[in-house]
C-alpha cells in the first residue's frame, strides 16, 4: 500500500475544505493528522480516507501507518490550494520574463507541487514532492504561479500551495476524458482544426483525453482552494473558435466533478491580443473565455489584453496579469 505521490512533507492541504487522503493498495491503513485518526481496510486497489475541514495553520504532522510500514510527513500547512493549469503561457517560467533574478527572495510559506509532464522538460518533477520556494529555484516556476502566490500571502499572510500541471501546446480536448466533447455533439474534422493539433511534435499529449488521463489523474481528487485556466491557443481555428465556449463549459463541469467539488472556482486567463492573431477565431475564443463568467457560476474572467505585450504569443510581462488574477482569488473565495 502507498500514499498518492501528492503526499509528501511541505506540503499544502487547502483551509475550509475536506482532507482528502489516498493512495494504493490493498491492505488496512491508519492516517493521523492534527489529533484526528481514521483507518479502514482497502478491498480494492486504490484506497481514499476524509478528514474533516480545518481553518488556517500549521506546522503539522501526518502520519500514515500501513501493514508493514509508517509513513510519516512533516511541515504540512493549512492554506488556499491552486492548480494552475493550461498550456504554454501557463507554463511560461519565470526565467523568461523580464524581471530581475535577484529580486526574487525565498519565502518559507508557498510551496510548489508539479505534476510530471510527457514533454519531461521541466526542472521540478512529482518526485521533488512539494517544495518550498527558494530564491535559487524561483527562475524554474511557473511566473503566473509565482507572482499569483506571492500576491496572496503579501495580501492573507497565509500559506499559498501551487499544483503545476499544464503543457505548452495542448489543446482543450486532451484535458478532457476520451469521448467527452463527442458526447455533447461536438465533432470537428481534423481538417478544420488548428495545427497544434496534427503538428508531429505535439502528437504525444494532443490526442482525445491523454493529458486528462495522464497528468490530472496523477492528483485528483485533492482538495484545492480554485483552478486557474490559461489556454486556448492552439484551438484557434475558426471551427474550434464557434464551440470552445462549449467545450470549456464541460471541461468546467467534469473538472469540478473529478475533484469532488460540484462550485469548485475557475478564474479564466483570457487570452491577450496578439498582432498576428486579429483574426475572427482568435477573437471567438477571446470571446468565449470572457463570456463563460456570465453564465457559470463561480466561474471569473481575467483580462490580459490591457496589461500583456501584443507582439508575442508568450507575453513576457506576467506580473500585473497575476496581479489581476490574485484579486479574483481575494474578492471572490472566502478566506
Amino acid at each position: 500500500m502507498n500514499l498518492n505521490k501528492i503526499f509528501t512533507s511541505h506540503m499544502v492541504l487547502a483551509a475550509n475544505k475536506p482532507i482528502r487522503i489516498y493512495g494504493e493498495g490493498r491492505g488496512t491503513v491508519q492516517v493521523n493528522f492534527a489529533g484526528i485518526t481514521k483507518s479502514l481496510v482497502s478491498e480494492d486497489d486504490k484506497w481514499y480516507l476524509e478528514l474533516p475541514s480545518m481553518g488556517y495553520g500549521g506546522p503539522y504532522t501526518l502520519k500514515a501507518v500501513f501493514e508493514n510500514e509508517t509513513i510519516v510527513l512533516e511541515d504540512i500547512f493549512v492554506g488556499e490550494v491552486y492548480l494552475f493549469s493550461g498550456q504554454s503561457n501557463m507554463q511560461f517560467k519565470m526565467k523568461e520574463t523580464e524581471t530581475p533574478l535577484e529580486e526574487l527572495k525565498s519565502n518559507y510559506m508557498i510551496r510548489l507541487f508539479s505534476t510530471d509532464r510527457i514533454e519531461d522538460t521541466d526542472f521540478f518533477k512529482s518526485k521533488d514532492g512539494w517544495v518550498v520556494c527558494k530564491e535559487e529555484q524561483i527562475k524554474e516556476w511557473s511566473a503566473i504561479a509565482y507572482f499569483t502566490s506571492k500576491a496572496i500571502f503579501e495580501s492573507k499572510n497565509i500559506a499559498v500551495g501551487i499544483i503545476a500541471c499544464y503543457q505548452g501546446a495542448s489543446i482543450i480536448e486532451s484535458w478532457v476524458p476520451e469521448g467527452a466533447f463527442n458526447k455533447i455533439g461536438i465533432n470537428i474534422p481534423i481538417e478544420d482544426k488548428h495545427c497544434d493539433h496534427t503538428y508531429e511534435e505535439y502528437k504525444k499529449w494532443n490526442s482525445d483525453g491523454v493529458l486528462y488521463e495522464y497528468a490530472l489523474s496523477q492528483i485528483k481528487p485533492f482538495s484545492l482552494s480554485a483552478i486557474v485556466w490559461y489556454q486556448g491557443e492552439s484551438d484557434t481555428s475558426i471551427a474550434e473558435g464557434k464551440v470552445y465556449f462549449d467545450e470549456l463549459k464541460e471541461l468546467i463541469r467534469i473538472w469540478r466533478e473529478s475533484f469532488d467539488n460540484l462550485q469548485l472556482p475557475f478564474v479564466i486567463i483570457q487570452l491577450a491580443d496578439y498582432i498576428e492573431r486579429t483574426d475572427e477565431a482568435w477573437s471567438l475564443i477571446q470571446d468565449a473565455q470572457l463570456k463563460i463568467q456570465d453564465v457559470v457560476d463561480s466561474v471569473y474572467t481575467v483580462v490580459s489584453s490591457d496589461v500583456c505585450e501584443n507582439d508575442n504569443i508568450h507575453p513576457k510581462t506576467k506580473n500585473k496579469l497575476s496581479f489581476r488574477i490574485a484579486e479574483k482569488l481575494i474578492q471572490n473565495i472566502s478566506f
